[in-house]
């Protein structure tokens, strides 16, 4: 395997822009074999690619003969893990229109508030969530839409047109409306081949919500574009589930949130015959302890790596090349991407060719406070190392000084998960006369554990003595459960504002 100083020596975007400069739907479902596979409690269905494609081009002639559906109006999907949302996505780029896809845990005020700055001309829903929306196409009627013929004339889509419309899940607040561009797919094959390092007798598995932009980028279009089946298990996440389904799937190469991945190494016993080779985890940064638990485990180790919605993934430690792993790093810049820190906050230049963020819908200033001349700031602080690692610290917001030390949250709620008790945890900074803040701990405990003054003492005495006293955390509260974003993310702003 080439290291990672040759991948980025040797790396072309023109060699990228080549495979991928064609329609994407072409792009997408032009294999051999099984494009999906649906799994629930009862059954299973597939489809395969000749099939989608063909399901797709009958969509998107019905969308637009009968919906007058043209180049950038938007199509919403309210749906969990379904084949005919891949459908209409893929029906939806034929036709040049932009995708929107709504989280089935929403309710009709936070559908609202992702519909109002420009309406959807058709929303599709499978029948379960038809109460929060009106005038929805239902999934039941479906079929009755693909029997009108094939589309012909498939919409030239440029690389700076809009494909999808996704809002930030708002781990600081309001969600804001991120326009991308069909640079994504540059985005998403860079990071399959480099981040996710899928190979072709693979059996990969991304179980993120598609909701959400790390299931949509990288479970159905990265998939797709490398002609892997897409593996949707459409039940609620259970970590022994998962784990299971994993060991009857044959699962090599897994892809999941941090909170799911402490999930299984706070709840699961039982030991499972794997077979999983490569493990990746983003969304917000992984807990060494959870590392080193697959780690003793099952040999496996979880690569941590970084991103967000407008800019895809750009920061990580990459499955397709060879590089050192330093745990509780979140890694090395993506091949093609120039990323660096200013001012604390980790930015990316955006003059990459895979740089898709076109700004958010109908928020002019937001969109020009994110740019600092050629550089997008995500807002996020991390630090770089003398080898170039770069080291997350926490959301701008989270992150703040105490007795003149500078103190994210990641760091701390790392140590706490190594008490024995803690099954998760969210630090957030309370006001202090003397130190300007001190630190407050919400704690879930494991099962067996009892919220007691004295278990508050043992963890505050274990940070002090594992970590540093300079941290100050002095003040601990157990919780049934931490407040999150739709897909996973802790929301510490929330716990501030208590």
């Amino acid at each position: 395997m080439a290291s990672y100083e040759e991948v980025r020596r040797s790396f072309s975007w023109s060699e990228v822009i080549r495979y991928l400069d064609e329609n994407p739907l072409d792009v997408l479902t032009s294999h051999d074999g099984i494009a999906v596979k649906r799994f629930t409690k009862n059954a299973m269905e597939e489809i395969s690619f000749s099939d989608l494609k063909r399901k797709a081009l009958r969509l998107a002639l019905y969308l637009k003969e009968f919906h007058n559906i043209k180049k950038g109006d938007v199509i919403a999907i309210l749906a969990s893990k379904k084949i005919q949302q891949i459908i209409v996505f893929l029906a939806t780029l034929s036709l040049g229109a932009i995708y929107q896809p709504l989280f089935t845990a929403f309710g009709p005020e936070a559908i609202k508030m992702r519909t109002r700055d420009v309406k959807p001309k058709i929303i599709f829903c499978q029948d379960d969530q038809k109460d929060k929306i009106n005038d929805a196409i239902l999934f039941s009627k479906f079929d009755e839409l693909l029997s009108y013929g094939e589309l012909k004339e498939i919409e030239k889509i440029n690389w700076d047109d809009a494909i999808i419309l996704l809002y930030t899940s708002g781990t600081t607040g309001t969600p804001k409306g991120a326009l991308i561009a069909k640079r994504l797919f540059l985005n998403i094959y860079v990071y399959m081949k480099y981040g996710i390092g899928v190979r072709e007798n693979d059996v990969f598995w991304n179980p993120a919500d598609p909701g959400w932009a790390y299931g949509l980028y990288y479970g159905i279009i990265g998939p797709l574009m490398f002609g892997k089946t897409i593996i949707f298990l459409d039940e609620p996440f259970n970590p022994e589930r998962t784990m299971e389904f994993m060991e009857e799937n044959k699962v090599t190469n897994f892809a999941f949130a941090p909170t799911a991945y402490r999930m299984i190494a706070g709840t699961v016993k039982k030991k499972y015959d794997l077979v999983l080779e490569r493990a990746s985890s983003a969304g917000e940064p992984l807990n060494p302890e959870v590392i080193r638990w697959f780690m003793d485990k099952y040999n496996v180790t979880i690569k941590d790596h970084y991103g967000q919605t407008e800019v895809g993934m750009v920061v990580y430690n990459g499955w397709g090349y060879d590089a050192k792993v330093k745990i509780g790093s979140m890694g090395l810049p993506a091949p093609g991407y120039e990323v660096d820190i200013i001012e604390d906050i980790i930015a990316v230049k955006r003059d990459s060719p895979g740089f898709h963020f076109l700004g958010y819908l109908n928020n002019p200033e937001k969109t020009k406070e994110s740019f600092r001349g050629d550089w997008y700031l995500t807002g996020d602080n991390a630090y770089k190392d003398e080898e170039g690692y770069l080291w997350f610290v926490g959301r701008k917001d989270d992150v703040v000084k105490v007795s003149g030390y500078r103190i994210g949250p990641f760091e701390v709620e790392s140590v706490l998960l190594e008490f024995p008790a803690v099954l998760e945890s969210a630090v957030v900074a309370d006001e202090d006369p003397i130190r300007g803040h001190v630190l407050h701990a919400y704690i879930v405990l494991k099962s067996g554990y009892t919220p007691s003054e004295e278990l508050k003492k043992e963890i505050i005495d274990f940070v002090n003595t594992k970590y540093s006293r300079h941290v100050h955390l002095e003040r601990v509260d157990f919780v049934d459960k931490l407040p999150k974003t739709e897909s996973g993310k802790i929301q510490r702003y929330l716990l501030r504002k208590k």
